[in-house]
C-alpha cells in the first residue's frame, strides 16, 4: 500500500484531472494529498463539489504535501499530447530528492529525462511510466475466446464519458453477485488501479490489436465475465485509431456505450458534431462484424454521465436516451450498474 500524493497544478477537477480522480475513487494506495494551489485549503470533496475524498486536503505545493507523509508522488493530469509541465519539474525535483517514488501516466517519460532520471538514481528513488508498453510486438491472430467467458467492452461517443469507470463498476457489480469477472485496463489510470494492464495508446499501430488480444485472452481463460476499459471513440479524428485496434484486439460479445449527457460534439473539436446516438452505437456494432460477421456483437446498454443534472434531470435524460435507442440507460454513479448488468446477463443467456 502506498502512501499517495497527487500533483494536479491547476487542473484537479473531473476531466483533466481525471486520473487524480480515477485514483481516488477506485485506487487501493491511501491518497494523503492533492496538490493544486488553486484550490488549496479545501478538501477533495470541496474542490469537486462531490461526495468524493472527504477529508482529503489539497494543498498548496510539494513542500506542504510533504507533511503528510507520502511515499509516492502521482502525475494526476491526463492533457492531450501527454507532455510535462515544465512548471512542475521543480515539485519533481523536490519529491525526489524527499525519497519518494514518482508514478506518471504521461506520454512524456519521466524515466526518459536526464535530469529528473539522475536526481531519482541519487535517492535511489522508483520512477514508474505507467504508459511505457512492453517491448514485444505482436499482430492479432483473431483467436476464439474460451467457450463461456463473456467479453465485454465500454466504447463511447467521446474522450472521457467514463468508460473506465463504467467497466470498473460493473466488475464490481458481478463480483457483488458471485460470478468470477475482472476488469481489463488499457490506459494510464486503469492501470494504476488494477496494478496490470497495456497503455493502448503508446503501442505501435500494427501491434495494438495483437497486444490487446494476447491480454483479454488471458483474462477469458481465468474468469468468466471480463470487463474492458475503452479508450477514445470510433468518431473521434484525433483518438480513433486506438478505438479500432482495441475493438478488433478485444474481439467483444457485448459492448456498453458511454456518453455523457447534453453534449453534441467532440470536445475541442467544435465542427465535429456527435452522430445520432443510434449511428454512433451502430458504428461500433459494425467494426466487429467485419471480421466477425457470423456472431454479431451488440451495444446492450447506455452508461450517460449526468453530472451536473438535478437527480430529476437525470432521469429524464436517461429517459430519452433509452426512448431513442430502445436500450437500457443508467447513471453508474448516481443509480448504480445493475440495469446494465441485467441486460448483459439476459443478452448472453440467449447468446449461446
Amino acid at each position: 500500500m502506498r502512501r499517495i500524493a497527487i500533483l494536479a497544478e491547476g487542473a484537479f477537477e473531473w476531466h483533466y484531472g481525471k486520473t487524480a480522480t480515477g485514483v481516488i475513487r477506485y485506487g487501493k494506495d491511501t491518497v494523503v494529498a492533492v496538490i493544486d494551489s488553486t484550490r488549496a485549503g479545501q478538501d477533495v470533496s470541496q474542490a469537486l463539489d462531490a461526495p468524493l475524498g472527504k477529508g482529503i486536503p489539497v494543498v498548496r505545493d510539494i513542500h506542504e504535501a510533504l507533511t503528510y507523509r507520502p511515499d509516492s508522488l502521482l502525475i494526476g493530469i491526463a492533457p492531450m499530447g501527454g507532455a510535462l509541465p515544465e512548471a512542475w519539474r521543480w515539485q519533481l525535483l523536490t519529491a525526489i530528492d524527499a525519497g519518494l517514488d514518482i508514478i506518471s501516466g504521461l506520454h512524456f517519460f519521466i524515466s526518459d529525462d536526464e535530469e529528473l532520471r539522475t536526481a531519482a538514481g541519487k535517492r535511489s528513488v522508483t520512477i514508474w511510466d505507467l504508459r511505457r508498453p512492453p517491448d514485444k510486438n505482436r499482430v492479432a491472430q483473431f483467436i476464439p475466446h474460451r467457450p463461456g467467458s463473456h467479453t465485454i467492452l465500454m466504447v463511447g461517443s467521446d474522450c472521457a464519458v467514463g468508460k473506465m469507470t463504467v467497466a470498473l463498476e460493473l466488475d464490481r457489480e458481478a463480483s457483488n453477485r458471485g460470478l468470477n469477472s475482472a476488469f481489463v485496463a488499457t490506459g494510464q489510470t486503469g492501470i494504476i488501479i488494477s496494478g496490470n494492464g497495456l497503455p493502448v495508446d503508446r503501442i505501435i499501430s500494427d501491434f495494438v490489436a495483437g497486444m490487446v488480444e494476447e491480454m483479454v485472452i488471458d483474462f477469458t481463460n481465468k474468469h468468466d465475465w471480463v470487463f474492458v476499459e475503452g479508450q477514445g471513440a470510433l468518431n473521434h479524428p484525433g483518438y480513433s485509431p486506438v478505438t479500432l485496434g482495441l475493438i478488433h484486439g478485444s474481439m467483444p460479445e457485448a459492448m456498453i456505450f458511454c456518453h455523457k449527457a447534453g453534449t453534441t460534439e467532440i470536445e475541442g473539436y467544435n465542427h465535429c458534431l456527435f452522430p445520432s446516438l443510434n449511428r454512433m452505437i451502430q458504428l461500433n456494432e459494425d467494426t466487429v462484424s467485419w471480421v466477425r460477421p457470423e456472431r454479431p456483437c451488440k451495444v446492450v446498454g447506455l452508461a450517460v454521465m449526468t453530472f451536473g443534472l438535478s437527480e430529476q434531470e437525470a432521469r429524464d435524460t436517461l429517459r430519452q436516451a433509452e426512448d431513442e435507442t430502445g436500450l437500457p440507460a443508467t447513471d453508474v454513479l448516481r443509480f448504480g450498474s445493475g440495469v446494465l448488468m441485467d441486460a448483459l446477463s439476459k443478452h448472453f443467456d440467449s447468446y449461446h
